[in-house]
């Protein structure tokens, strides 16, 4: 019988989208159809394809955010980024582990924020740095474990498939959506 560990598990992905050139979809969309190919069971929360109902897409919010400041309306950008925050980090608390997503080319502020989050959440978390370690901002070090930075998407994706299988397993890792099911 095959074991499937993160069957049905949610995992939030972090990375740029404010300043990133396609809005962070890109790598998103990748690595979700990656895990899927490798027959992967988890379940996305994808800031840039939000929940039905919790904000718009993601095109639509840079666009506003845009004209809120080219129109100098600080109140309005206020309240619609709380929106934007709360929902995030409310993902970020649901999520079972996190993807954090980091191209040290790219300037990211929100990013920053909800990895803190997740490392406060005690979540289980991968970072992915094109370039790998050396390209690492050194900051990360200090509150990260190295040995959870990685160079693409295919190193975590392979790293997931063994957690899956239970090849790999830590107490990182509390999972009991199947256990929840039923309360």
């Amino acid at each position: 019988m095959k074991k499937e560990c993160l069957k049905d598990s949610l995992c939030y992905l972090i990375g740029a989208i404010d300043r990133a050139k396609d809005s962070g979809i890109g790598w998103r969309k990748e690595i979700i159809s990656m895990c899927q190919n490798k027959g992967l069971k988890i379940k996305f929360l994808d800031p840039t394809n939000k929940v039905t109902g919790l904000q718009s897409e993601v095109n639509e919010e840079q666009l506003k955010i845009k004209n809120l400041k080219r129109e100098g309306k600080w109140d309005e950008l206020s309240e619609f980024m709380h929106i934007i925050v709360r929902s995030d980090l409310r993902c970020i608390d649901l999520s079972d582990f996190i993807i954090f997503y980091l191209d040290a080319d790219v300037h990211i502020c929100g990013s920053y924020f909800e990895l803190i989050t997740a490392l406060q959440e005690k979540k289980p978390y991968f970072i992915i740095v094109p370039g790998g370690k050396s390209k690492t901002p050194s900051w990360l070090f200090g509150i990260c474990k190295h040995e959870n930075i990685y160079s693409s998407l295919e190193e975590v994706v392979e790293r997931l498939v063994k957690i899956n299988s239970g090849e790999i397993s830590s107490d990182r890792w509390v999972l009991f959506r199947e256990q929840i099911k039923n309360l």
